[in-house]
């Protein structure tokens, strides 16, 4: 099973990549109380673009960390 990148176009302008919490409006919205909280180890990032060549992706992490990092989520809503 092959998963092709989203892309997105409105009206002349080209969206390739929307990242964790964010949001493309077309029109009013309300966005109340979000949270978003994550943990990323990438070796050779990300790349969003469009014909981007990768010509070497060999890379390692070490991450050694029990916790990373812990969050929790608070609100009076």
């Amino acid at each position: 099973m092959t998963f092709a990148p989203a892309s997105l176009n409105i009206l002349g302008i080209k969206i390739n990549a929307i990242d964790h919490g964010a949001v493309v409006n077309l029109g009013p919205s309300q966005h109340l109380d979000l949270y978003v909280s994550y943990k990323r180890n990438q070796g050779i990032g990300e790349q969003n673009g469009d014909f981007c060549p990768i010509l070497s992706s060999t890379s390692w992490v070490i991450d050694n960390d029990v916790v990373d990092s812990s969050s929790v989520k608070s609100s009076i809503l």
